[in-house]
């Protein structure tokens, strides 16, 4: 909670105590001025927020009692009890909403380098397969993150409409709801003039119905230390894509519900797990994962942003040309990395890509044909602390390393989400998955594990990646041979 926040919750809590027991008083203009001028003072300096309500309510109710003379807790034992429980139930709501749902700090980036931001609109020759016209082309809007030279640019909000807009419709919430947002100060500046050099290039590939942009945590880090990050936003298979002309085209149910979510797909996972699970010996858990990494559907999703991660690639020489990037793109210099569905991805373009140099997989599942062969470029996977019973198909898919270094690693006590700003958005660790490692711990673990590998393979330096285990005791990382 913020500073007034904080008071405004301790005033209610007084206030009821005090107003229950006074008796009649001649400062009356006094305690409502000073109430009024509290309440004032928060939405001025601070905003209002609808997490905040119940206590604006307390409030209302005790200027209420100072204003008639009053008592709170006034009449019989039973209206009492009704009132003291009903008042406890507000104060309750009232400190869990904005503390569960917070105006959040992001991390302060360490690099040299401010961050700026625009979005590119990409638009391709590839047929569009999610949609159900026969004529529809895939368009992607891709978010350029990059270091800048700030002049008076203002600083973008958190999340864009289209982030914002999708990521409430996922949850069947109003828009309305993420308007506090508006109150979290990001570090990345809209729209200024990209610092004066050359930089990496590296592609960002988010994770299944997820906000495509909502990895400010990790995303400014490693562009305030000397990056440009094309963040692909997923059409159709993010919350939600927000295009130049307003629209939003949201998550696609129908296509999830006749190819993703439906009854077949539900009995092979099952059968996946159970065969895992019941599996004796390692030959028969590598038979499982076998079958499951080469049947399940999340391997075609793979191939698919493997593709738009190329589409992007392809227009780089002309970014470089013709945008306000001019100038500014190393093309020799690609690497990419994604989370979840889109660190699955990354193992696949791998493949399928010969212009990318290196590439990092966070806590993705390498579904897809990658278990038949193996990694011939630098690549590093940080895993989240997946306990038992949760399938380790991972340790099948890369079973044959790499032709070239390939770090393998987790991060103890982390979770799936650790890795988006979920954690900050959502401050409960049993609903955001993100383990008991306290959120910008985590950060700081992906953070400085992802430049350090990739400061070494486009920037030619001799980072011992594997001495940051000695700095972070929850970090676990081997070169795996």
């Amino acid at each position: 909670m913020r500073i007034f926040e904080i008071i405004l919750l301790l005033v209610s809590v007084t206030s009821i105590f005090y107003f229950s027991i006074r008796k009649k008083t001649t400062h009356k203009k006094i305690e409502l001025l000073s109430i009024l001028v509290l309440l004032a003072t928060h939405f001025i300096f601070e905003g209002y927020r609808w997490q905040m309500t119940p206590i604006y309510f307390i409030l209302l109710i005790i200027v209420l009692c100072v204003y008639k003379e009053y008592v709170l807790l006034k009449g019989k034992w039973f209206l009492k009890s009704i009132k003291i429980i009903g008042l406890l139930f507000l104060l309750i709501i009232g400190f869990l909403l904005p503390n569960v749902l917070p105006v959040f700090d992001l991390p302060n980036p360490t690099g040299k380098y401010k961050i700026g931001s625009q979005y590119i609109h990409l638009k391709t020759n590839r047929e569009e397969i999610i949609t159900e016209k026969p004529d529809d082309k895939r368009e992607l809007m891709i978010k350029i993150w990059y270091p800048a030279n700030i002049k008076n640019e203002q600083k973008e909000p958190y999340l864009n409409d289209g982030d914002r807009f999708s990521f409430a419709a996922k949850y069947g919430l109003p828009k309305s709801i993420f308007n506090y947002l508006n109150y979290v100060e990001t570090n990345t500046y809209n729209s200024p003039k990209a610092a004066d050099e050359k930089f990496p290039i590296l592609i960002f590939s988010h994770g299944s119905y997820s906000k495509a942009s909502g990895y400010y945590s990790i995303i400014e880090e490693i562009v305030s230390h000397g990056y440009i990050v094309l963040n692909i936003n997923h059409t159709y298979e993010s919350t939600g894509t927000l295009f130049p002309d307003g629209s939003i085209k949201l998550y696609n149910q129908e296509y999830d519900k006749k190819y993703i979510s439906n009854q077949k797909t539900a009995e092979l996972a099952w059968k996946m797990q159970q065969d895992y699970t019941n599996a004796k010996n390692e030959e028969e858990r590598f038979i499982a994962s076998k079958f499951a990494l080469k049947n399940y559907v999340s391997r075609v999703i793979s191939k698919r942003w493997s593709k738009d991660i190329s589409s992007v690639i392809d227009e780089l020489n002309h970014w470089n040309n013709n945008s306000f990037l001019a100038n500014h793109i190393d093309t020799s210099k690609i690497g990419v990395f994604g989370h979840s569905q889109g660190g699955t991805s990354v193992g696949q373009v791998i493949l399928d890509d010969k212009r990318i140099i290196a590439g990092a997989n966070l806590d993705g599942v390498q579904w897809g044909n990658m278990i038949d062969t193996l990694v011939t470029k630098p690549f590093l996977v940080i895993s989240s602390d997946w306990k038992a019973p949760h399938p380790n198909y991972n340790k099948y898919a890369y079973r044959n390393g790499s032709t070239s270094v390939f770090y393998d690693a987790k991060i103890k006590n982390s979770g799936h989400a650790s890795f988006m700003d979920i954690p900050l958005m959502v401050d409960v660790p049993n609903l955001n998955e993100s383990g008991t490692i306290k959120p910008k711990k985590a950060y700081q673990i992906i953070n400085e594990t992802v430049v350090s590998f990739f400061d070494n393979h486009l920037k030619n330096k001799q980072n011992d990646v594997l001495k940051l285990k000695e700095k972070y005791p929850s970090l676990e990382i081997t070169i795996k041979q």
